[in-house]
């Protein structure tokens, strides 16, 4: 088995909150501390509002699980289920990790998202010197199936972001955005991506905020809405019909406090509000006011399920398409490990050699025939180089060992029988 070993929260078993408080985690503290554990060799963390994933090579399997198992405990709530994580090893996680960048695994199926995401967990975990040959591979090949899912299928068209679904609920819910007032708090890349899909809704008016005022300016350009400074928001969440909350703060932005005094002054008014931030940015007690409407990540489950029947067909033309990559990228591994063990055989052999080669000069130095000295040199050199394959062809001759002897022929590109069985009959 491949020596991978990986642990996956993801949105199929984790609740928002469970998910949410690992985003709060320093990213490269926890991947420092991943490649502290023992018998850790490489490793990488993907973080995403729907997964918080562990990726470990490891050098024996002896209590690389328990380890594992150990550090990603700490990182729970205490009364999380047991049944939260879910570990993968060798071959299933090497599939796991194409699935994720296709799309396959997030919760808007076929969402482009994912593929930056994994580039940049990629790109995180080598600029800490967590990567090696193996990692690296798999990552790579990721992305490269990730590219030519969207390329050869249609899973990821239509309205396939956390964004764009988002989108989709508000209208659900609200009919129409036409006419509607919306305030959009935030102006990274989820905000972005919200905005991209409202800039064809007709919303009467967009209001963009974010602690950043030159950010909300450049995504209100983009929305031909108005920035919004964020001293300013409690004024414009009076006049907001629809709040779309995609921050990367790591605390409450929007509770009770704020909410509440917008509402008095609304003239019985509802608020719609969706929350794609992660962590979470609106409270959850905001839920409870009269005439809001909150719905977070995990509201959005409805979106995805409706999300996936449209695109049974192009999922499992993807799936076939991972599982090819899956053969190609086995092969690989094979080659490199074989590769590694060529290394390593020219390494011990070349040592080997450095000796023997001294001991002669040193003898043609103290004036010994140089014919003697180079039959000594041969002499000495064909003993080293085959004393460990002598040694394994008698032990296999006398464990009948048909298998060892046969590929010690193949290897030595040797003519001659091999009689197994007398080997063995001369043991008993």
């Amino acid at each position: 088995m491949f020596p991978l070993l990986s642990a996956h929260i993801t949105h199929k078993e984790a609740r928002i909150q469970d998910l949410g408080r690992m985003g709060l985690c320093d990213l490269p503290a926890l991947l420092g501390d991943l490649q502290a554990l023992p018998g850790v060799r490489e490793c990488l963390v993907l973080r995403t509002c729907n997964r918080v994933e562990f990726y470990t090579v490891i050098e024996t399997w002896e209590g690389a699980r328990e380890n594992l198992e150990r550090f990603v405990a700490a990182l729970l709530p205490y009364e999380s289920h047991g049944d939260l994580v879910r570990y993968m090893a060798g071959k299933e996680t090497m599939h796991h990790v194409l699935r994720v960048a296709s799309g396959l695994e997030s919760m808007i199926v076929g969402e482009d998202q994912i593929q930056s995401q994994v580039k940049e967990a990629l790109e995180m975990a080598d600029s800490q010197g967590c990567i090696g040959p193996m990692l690296g591979e798999l990552f790579r090949k990721a992305l490269n199936t990730g590219k030519r899912v969207r390329t050869e299928t249609r899973l990821n068209k239509g309205n396939v972001s956390i964004g764009s679904a988002a989108v989709d609920l508000a209208e659900a819910r609200l009919g129409d955005l036409k006419g509607k007032t919306v305030l959009v708090v935030g102006a990274g890349q989820m905000a972005t991506l919200i905005a991209k899909h409202l800039a064809g809704k007709s919303p009467e008016a967009v209001f963009v905020s974010n602690r950043t005022y030159s950010r909300a300016v450049e995504l209100a350009w983009s929305l031909n809405g108005k920035a919004v400074r964020f001293e300013q928001l409690q004024d414009f969440l009076v006049r907001a019909d629809v709040v779309l909350c995609a921050t990367s703060a790591t605390h409450i932005v929007l509770g009770n406090r704020e909410i509440e005094p917008a509402m008095r002054m609304r003239s019985g008014r509802g608020m719609f509000i969706i929350d794609v931030s992660f962590p979470r940015n609106v409270a959850e007690e905001v839920r409870n006011l009269p005439g809001v409407e909150l719905f977070d990540l995990t509201g959005l489950n409805e979106v995805a399920r409706e999300n996936l029947e449209k695109r049974r067909r192009e999922v499992f033309t993807a799936e076939n398409i991972a599982k090819e990559e899956l053969k190609l990228l086995l092969i690989r591994f094979e080659e490199l490990g074989a590769a590694e063990l060529i290394r390593s055989v020219y390494v011990k052999y070349q040592c080997m050699k450095e000796r023997e080669v001294e001991k002669a000069l040193n003898r043609l130095r103290s004036g010994e025939a140089a014919d003697a000295v180079l039959e000594g040199l041969a002499g000495a050199l064909m003993n080293r180089f085959l004393a460990d394959p002598t040694a394994a062809v008698k032990s296999a001759t006398r464990n009948g060992d048909g298998n060892l002897l046969r590929s010690t022929k193949e290897l030595f590109g040797l003519e001659v029988t091999l009689d197994v069985s007398a080997g063995k009959n001369e043991k008993t």
